[in-house]
């Protein structure tokens, strides 16, 4: 799970995104969002041929 910073929060800024390993794990994660310092990154999904064809342009 990503998780991006709304409010500042030690040493991460607002916007910074983060792994969970990063902030301690998934527990420590769930609980950043639960307090508002963060929000839950959507997961990537790998691009389409044609996505990748036009981005080279």
């Amino acid at each position: 799970m990503k998780i991006r910073f709304v409010k500042a929060y030690t040493h991460y800024e607002v916007g910074k995104v983060a792994d969970e390993f990063d902030v301690g794990g998934a527990t420590m994660a769930a609980g950043l969002i639960n307090l508002g310092l963060a929000e839950e990154m959507p997961e990537e999904k790998p691009a389409k041929k044609s996505e990748k064809a036009g981005a080279a342009d």
